[in-house]
């Protein structure tokens, strides 16, 4: 079982709080199209039908498996503000981001210089601490 260094909590009991803070019943304005990321991202189905497969081209742009969402910019303001809304700790927003880095294929560059022109090209940063390869 995996333990988390700063709480010491399993870390399946922090999944299971943040798929609770971020269902789509606490949220009457959430999309059917922006709970069915939000939870291919989480691993849960809240939608019918589910997302397969989320992914990210090099030049910002989402897909899933049957189709086109828009730029990744737009996505990753509105996961944020999600995160905001729902009132996410430190430590469930570094879950949430461990989620994206391992279910969404995101083929932006991580950039270590001067941010570019447009949000699109970057990774998001969901407010976690940064992490260190």
């Amino acid at each position: 079982m995996l333990v988390s260094r700063s709480s010491r909590r399993p870390a399946i009991v922090r999944c299971v709080t943040l798929a609770t803070k971020l269902h789509p019943d606490r949220f009457s304005a959430m999309s059917g199209k922006m709970a069915a990321i939000v939870g291919y991202i989480l691993g849960e189905s809240w939608t019918e039908p589910e997302i397969a497969a989320l992914s990210v081209t090099s030049d910002g742009y989402v897909l899933t498996d049957a189709e086109f969402f828009g730029e990744a910019a737009d996505l990753d303001r509105n996961l944020l503000n999600l995160l905001v809304a729902a009132e996410t700790t430190v430590d469930e927003r570094t879950e949430f981001e461990r989620c994206y880095r391992e279910r969404v294929d995101d083929w932006r560059p991580v950039l270590s210089g001067p941010s570019p022109s447009t949000d699109r090209l970057t990774r998001p940063d969901f407010g976690a601490d940064p992490i260190r390869a």
